[in-house]
């Protein structure tokens, strides 16, 4: 197998000596890769071992040495391999001269997919949610089988740059032009700004806090400036030559520094039977029923991923142009199989490691996360606090250079598909006819003016009330479904028309973008995946209806793009034999698909409850509580927010229990005083009051607060240093101090308090008095 993948890899750069370099340059990375995970001595903590506390990890010069090694050559590497051609011709420069073997599709569509956001906002999502986020990634196998069966044989007969130019060969030329502006958008909002936010996250909390004084954030722009312009220089320079060589290379160094952080973590909390005794079982099921949270049930995934995946890796410039650029349609057809093997990996190289995160933090072998200002985990520095506290010198440089390595090769390759977009679809197509040279420098510009449109639309993100990676889907409901309604129905139903299409498309982005802001907004509740699915069905219907008003007048080409037969795709006349034979390979992915699914799926339902405490008839806010169920593996400690308010099982935290399952509830200690706003508004007729911490305040903490130039300005001093809150003097703002109670200091006859897990959630009340109380108040008169 293995000389099969590096044949057609080797073939490829026959006579030319600097792409030999780089085949041997990759080859001598994954050796030291295994080397390095093979190593014992870079673990930072012995199996069982115990990390007691945080501390600001200095990065040593071996992990800088290693991380601007990587910077440099690969940037090197880059302009290199895009340079060695002397030609200008625009497949030159934006196909590779359609000759890349499907070993290098295959990893560069999957280095082009993962980016920081996976290793960032994956590890975010396992610490919260568990495995479920890693539905994004197992799901992604089945629909690259689509792409190799049905899509990529149609890209290469109609030999086509863009998959705008697909849609004018279909259908026409209103589609092609504005399925190249939605291209455009989502490259830049999706696959870049995205992917260097999470990028400046893991800057700030590794290689920064070395050379800048205060907190690294306030310098964001700089780093996110500075990531981008670095992937733009070889990309300008390069094209999809110097990405896909890039991205070949960045796969190995990508999965070598992702692999540290697991094998470490697994040795750390003593392998899979250690993982399962530290974490709540929900953790570590991929499907989730209807009542989970996150929404990332059973039938979103099987009814909204499609829809994603459809667009994401058979309909977006950016993943399958490197399909575009395959040697032949057998290629063309295995590259995405191979891709689809590699997807497989992400699950245990960046969603697990947020779970062993959460294993490791609930056993006390890793203190807890830093906390956001309600006191809650700061889950979007899961990973750096992994990188910090596990890993040794030399281990922190691979990880970062990885996490470098995911960065830019998802933003080359977005780069890259913007340049191809706007030099074909929009410059080509309203100037005429151009010399391939102009139109090079055309895409370079391109390039530039995208690359900072970019990092503005970077700095505008950063909202803390869901996961990065969620508040991405959030986005897909605007380009998915129209453009998965547009090729799915274009290739398989020939009475499609091209009217038709345009009216999807426009109307569905329209209609996606009224979802996403009423999702922003807080009033449309339905998972973004699963919202996705809705939309796909109600453009499916319209535009049936529409082609049949508006029937399309075929010509032989446009005939040419539509399977008469779907089984059409498995004749396969000139396919390969063996093992490469592409649809062997699909059946093989298939089959590892299904079994990974039944293996890593829990037939339990968990409900989440939520309840609320009250102590002596007041909320009982800031209390550490213990659910202690007879299943010790159910057993969770919880934090009352600043209404007394406890949730077990939510969108932040995995957790609840099975129907019926009673646990009763163990009051530890007072744990936060709460700053809180309270703000009233009306809601029509009524009046209603909603409450924003301010700043979660370690209990029984002296806060000073005074008048300044009309202003009220809280302050505090902890372990941490000194603190200041400032709001307006016409802010309703109050202290909510935490109960100073513990079990002992209960009244007998209300110490036994439990709470019971239902498929009806609702909020459940429960009280307690103090001795302090019950000696005030008769036993049976209610407090409160």
């Amino acid at each position: 197998m293995f000389r099969m993948i590096w044949r057609p890899l080797l073939s490829n750069v026959g006579s030319s000596q600097s792409a030999r370099g780089a085949a041997r340059t990759l080859a001598v990375m994954l050796g030291i890769g295994i080397g390095l995970l093979l190593g014992p001595r870079a673990i930072a903590a012995e199996p069982g071992g115990t990390i007691t506390q945080f501390s600001h990890v200095t990065l040593s010069w071996l992990d800088f040495a290693i991380v601007l090694g990587y910077l440099v050559g690969i940037i090197l590497l880059g302009c290199l391999a895009g340079l060695r051609r002397q030609g200008v011709r625009g497949t030159d420069y934006f196909l590779a001269s359609r000759s890349l073997p499907w070993p290098m599709i295959g990893m560069a569509l999957f280095a082009t997919n993962i980016s920081t956001i996976h290793l960032v906002s994956f590890a975010q999502n396992g610490f919260t949610s568990g495995l479920t986020y890693g539905n994004y990634e197992w799901m992604a196998a089945f629909t690259l089988i689509i792409l190799s069966l049905f899509f990529a044989p149609f890209y290469l007969r109609a030999n086509v740059a863009t998959l705008p130019d697909f849609l004018e060969r279909r259908y026409n030329r209103a589609c092609r032009d504005y399925l190249a502006v939605l291209s455009i958008f989502s490259a830049v909002v999706v696959h870049i700004g995205f992917s260097l936010l999470t990028g400046a996250i893991v800057l700030e909390g590794t290689i920064l806090p070395a050379f800048v004084n205060g907190n690294p954030e306030q310098y964001r722009f700089w780093t996110v400036l500075g990531m981008c312009g670095a992937t733009a220089i070889y990309t300008i320079v390069g094209g999809l030559l110097a990405v896909v060589w890039t991205e070949t290379i960045q796969t190995v160094v990508l999965l070598t520094g992702a692999a540290c952080i697991t094998w470490i973590g697994m040795n750390m909390i003593g392998g899979w039977h250690g993982l399962k005794e530290a974490v709540h079982p929900v953790n570590l099921s991929i499907l989730r029923s209807s009542a989970d949270p996150t929404g990332v049930t059973w039938y979103a995934v099987f009814l909204g991923y499609p829809v994603l995946g459809v667009w994401y890796w058979c309909t977006d410039q950016t993943i399958v142009q490197r399909v575009l650029g395959a040697r032949d349609e057998n290629h063309a057809r295995i590259g995405p199989l191979f891709a689809g093997f590699l997807k497989i990996l992400p699950v245990f190289l960046f969603v697990l490691p947020g779970v062993i995160c959460l294993g490791l933090v609930n056993t006390g072998k890793l203190p807890p996360l830093p906390t956001t200002t309600d006191g809650s985990p700061d889950t979007q520095k899961t990973y750096t606090h992994m990188i910090n506290l596990l890993l040794g010198p030399g281990f922190r440089g691979i990880v970062i250079a990885a996490l470098l390595a995911a960065l830019m090769s998802t933003v080359s390759g977005a780069l890259n598909s913007i340049a191809t977009l706007f030099s074909y679809d929009i410059y080509k197509r309203w100037r005429g006819e151009v010399s391939d040279r102009h139109l090079v420098w055309v895409g370079r510009v391109a390039t530039f003016v995208a690359m900072c449109i970019a990092v503005a639309w970077t700095m505008a993100l950063g909202r803390r009330d869901t996961t990065i990676f969620q508040a991405m889907v959030d986005v897909f409901p605007v380009v998915a479904p129209p453009t998965a309604v547009v090729f799915l129905w274009g290739v398989f139903w020939r009475k499609t028309s091209g009217w038709a299409a345009f009216i999807i498309l426009v109307g569905g982005s329209l209609l996606g973008i009224g979802v996403f802001i009423l999702t922003w907004m807080g009033i449309l509740k339905i998972n973004s995946l699963f919202m996705a699915f809705i939309l796909f069905c109600f453009e499916s219907v319209l535009i049936v209806i529409l082609s049949l008003l508006l029937p399309h007048k075929h010509t032989p080409e446009s005939l040419s793009l539509v399977w008469e037969k779907p089984w059409d795709a498995l004749r396969g006349e000139n396919a390969w034999r063996g093992l490469l034979d592409y649809r062997v390979f699909a059946g093989l992915l298939f089959l590892t698909m299904v079994g990974l699914y039944w293996a890593f799926t829990s037939p339990h339902a968990y409900y989440p409850i939520r309840g609320q405490l009250e102590v002596d008839g007041q909320p009982a806010v800031g209390l550490e509580i213990l659910l202690d169920a007879e299943d010790d593996h159910l057993d969770e400690r919880l934090i009352t927010d600043e209404n007394g308010i406890f949730t077990y099982g939510s969108t932040l935290r995995a957790g609840g229990a099975p129907d019926k399952t009673s646990l009763r509830v163990v009051v530890l200690r007072p744990v936060w005083d709460y700053l809180v706003e309270v703000v009233k508004r009306t809601n029509g007729d009524l009046p209603e009051e909603k409450t924003i911490v301010r700043a979660a305040i370690p209990h029984g903490t002296n806060v000073e607060e005074k008048e300044e130039a009309g202003q009220r300005i809280f302050t505090w001093r902890d372990a941490q240093g000194e603190h200041r809150v400032v709001v307006p003097t016409s802010a309703n703002v109050e202290l909510r101090r935490a109960p100073d109670i513990t079990q002992d200091s209960i009244w007998a006859e209300a110490a036994h308090l439990s709470v019971v897990a239902s498929p009806h959630e609702k909020l459940q009340r429960l009280s307690l008095r103090t001795h302090r109380a019950a000696a005030i108040l008769p036993a049976h008169k209610p407090v409160g």
